[in-house]
């Protein structure tokens, strides 16, 4: 079993020595776990876990709160079979308006399970499938796969696609300031609904052609979408409640190409008050990077590196997701090409 308490104080700052996501929070957790090491006719080994955590910023609102369980096994075959589930009931979210009021985050659920064959054969496969929801109506869902190749003890192959639909219901779009919204401390923030979907798939190839020469070589594809829907503002601070903008209230401009490139919001209704623009958020990304590495040890503890990294991105405001569409206009994106040499020697002394 095992219990641990974290506090960092608002005014908590490294920067200068390392990266901090945030402070100003207590954070507390338990977790109870049993072991099963003696070997029987189902299992090698089995384990199981349950736990809770939960967090407090120093102001005494609750912006974390976690119930969780894990339960996995070595099976008698080898393979390897384990799953999750958390439940996170509705709390406070102090950092979803990026600087604004405190609001209310929705209550969800997420389920995880992992499968992994017998990692001594030639052949290894794994399957990581996902799914979460919360209150509101958001789904998401995540598929995984990892199969790897290992014909001979100094060649392997890995090749890990993966597919993810993600959802949200309170997506940050653009804050403005607002005197008439004197509900919500004279701010509009403007939230909307979040589909992204991503596709990509992690190669990885490694050689040894001999004791002291080896490469290593990396490439992932990778295309994602986002597409922003129902735009809404919260009806006020430390609520869950949204009121979401209707054809009066939000105005779409189009493009040439018939797509919306902005959005024009009359909050109030009322055309004697100031309106405000924001552009469409949409995007779609699509990225190749690659990477390969030769190393060669030319004498004992001396080393050459050669490397060739290659990137290439390019995005566009569609916010649909079309494969083969993204796919071949990576390739028509300018490549940015890296070439490293690192050599080090000793000197034996």
């Amino acid at each position: 079993w095992e219990s641990a308490v974290n506090l960092r104080s608002p005014g908590f700052e490294v920067n200068d020595l390392a990266f901090l996501t945030r402070a100003d929070y207590v954070w507390m957790n338990t977790n109870l776990g049993r072991q099963w090491t003696q070997p029987t006719r189902w299992y090698r080994r089995a384990d199981l876990m349950l736990g809770a955590q939960q967090q407090y910023n120093f102001d005494g609102d609750l912006t974390d709160r976690q119930f969780h369980g894990w339960a996995g096994s070595q099976l008698a075959n080898y393979w390897w079979i384990n799953g999750m589930a958390i439940h996170r009931p509705e709390t406070f979210d102090d950092r979803l308006t990026r600087g604004g009021p405190v609001v209310r985050r929705a209550a969800n659920w997420f389920v995880a399970a992992n499968l992994n064959t017998d990692w001594r054969k030639p052949v290894v496969l794994g399957f990581f499938p996902s799914y979460g929801w919360n209150a509101e109506g958001s789904h998401s869902s995540n598929l995984g796969m990892d199969l790897r190749l290992k014909p001979t003890s100094s060649f392997a192959v890995s090749l890990g696609p993966s597919f993810s639909r993600s959802g949200s219901t309170a997506q940050f779009v653009r804050r403005f300031d607002d005197g008439n919204a004197s509900h919500f401390y004279s701010q509009r923030i403007v939230f909307a609904d979040l589909v992204q979907r991503t596709l990509a798939m992690d190669t990885r190839l490694s050689a040894t052609f001999s004791p002291t020469l080896t490469l290593e070589v990396f490439l992932q594809p990778f295309v994602a979408s986002a597409d922003y829907r129902n735009f809404k503002e919260f009806a006020a601070p430390r609520r869950l409640a949204k009121n979401r903008y209707d054809a009066a209230q939000l105005r779409a401009i189009s493009s040439a190409e018939g797509r919306d490139s902005a959005y024009v919001l009359d909050p109030d209704r009322d055309p004697a008050t100031r309106n405000f623009s924001f552009a469409n958020p949409d995007f779609n990304f699509r990225s190749l990077r690659g990477n390969a590495v030769l190393r060669w040890e030319y004498r004992p503890g001396s080393t050459l590196y050669l490397v060739w990294q290659q990137e290439r991105s390019g995005s566009e405001p569609l916010g649909d997701f079309d494969f083969s569409r993204d796919a071949a206009a990576v390739f028509r994106e300018k490549p940015n090409n890296i070439f490293l040499i690192k050599a080090t020697y000793w000197s034996g002394k």
